[in-house]
């Protein structure tokens, strides 16, 4: 057992697939599967259950991974501090989609280089798009722009409706678009999806009452969540008293993805990560 077939064993963690793992860690894939081949005959046990379309740990995986990982963590810093070295990368968020699972993507990259400092930017599309195109960020998850970088698709978000608790509708898992007529009614601005929201308020000719509008998702739970009014947004974690309902006529998915600046390379850590952990997500449904 070496630290190169730790760390190849990590990355296949990390990415979700060998072939991932291979182009993270900058080798071929017969060479990584042969690495970790080695690390199980040296250990004496299987890591890995093969055959499956993910990489599935077994319990000895399990056992073996939390050791190896914070082993091999306190390697890096220790790599780092006698070099001196400091690295850090700027990552772009909108603030119109959820970080539940961009979270996810940053735990897994901390995991994987823990001695790598993230700034995080939160702002409009405009604002962020901007500064990748600058190279003022590295990276930025947003859904589907109108900018020349390059774009990778990595899950997509339904849009539902958002009703308090409190709100009689709270009590259906699926409604017919009629069924909003005459309520009232948050407006979600700056989203990509909001013109093809209003395309169906006037298709079925529903007479929302507009009470007030927000950008921020925060902001917008919070407000329903009191029951001000409802509001048709993607689905998220929240802590507020909040529902999200199915509207049967609506079938709008938003494109979430990763862009990376030109001076960035594609085959990286965060990017193999960003893929790895959204693929499992996608087959979970």
């Amino acid at each position: 057992m070496n630290l190169q077939q730790i760390k190849y064993f990590l990355a296949a963690i990390d990415t979700g697939t060998f072939l991932a793992a291979s182009e993270q860690v900058h080798v071929s894939q017969p060479t990584l599967s042969s690495g970790i081949k080695k690390l199980e005959e040296s250990l004496g046990v299987k890591l890995f259950y093969r055959g499956s379309r993910s990489l599935t740990l077994t319990a000895e995986g399990e056992l073996f991974h939390s050791k190896a990982r914070e082993a091999f963590n306190q390697l890096e810093y220790v790599r780092s501090a006698l070099k001196g070295s400091y690295k850090k990368i700027n990552i772009g968020v909108i603030n119109t989609i959820s970080m539940d699972h961009i979270a996810d993507i940053i735990k897994a990259y901390k995991q994987a280089k823990p001695a790598v400092f993230i700034e995080i930017i939160v702002g409009s599309s405009e604002l962020l798009s901007k500064l990748l195109m600058t190279q003022k960020i590295d990276y930025l998850f947003s859904s589907k722009l109108d900018i020349a970088a390059k774009f990778e698709l990595l899950f997509k978000e339904p849009l539902n409706l958002a009703v308090s608790t409190k709100n009689p509708l709270a009590q259906f898992n699926s409604i017919e678009i009629t069924q909003l007529q005459k309520h009232k009614f948050i407006e979600r601005i700056r989203c990509e999806s909001w013109d093809s929201v209003h395309e169906l308020i006037n298709k079925y000719d529903l007479e929302l009452q507009s009470i007030c509008s927000a950008e921020n998702d925060e902001t917008i739970l919070s407000l329903v969540s009191v029951d001000l009014g409802v509001s048709i947004m993607p689905v998220r974690k929240t802590p507020y008293d909040v529902k999200f309902i199915k509207i049967k006529e609506i079938n709008i998915l938003r494109n979430i993805g990763i862009y990376s600046n030109e001076n960035v390379s594609q085959n990286n850590t965060l990017y193999n990560i960003a893929l790895g952990v959204c693929k499992k997500y996608n087959e979970q449904g």
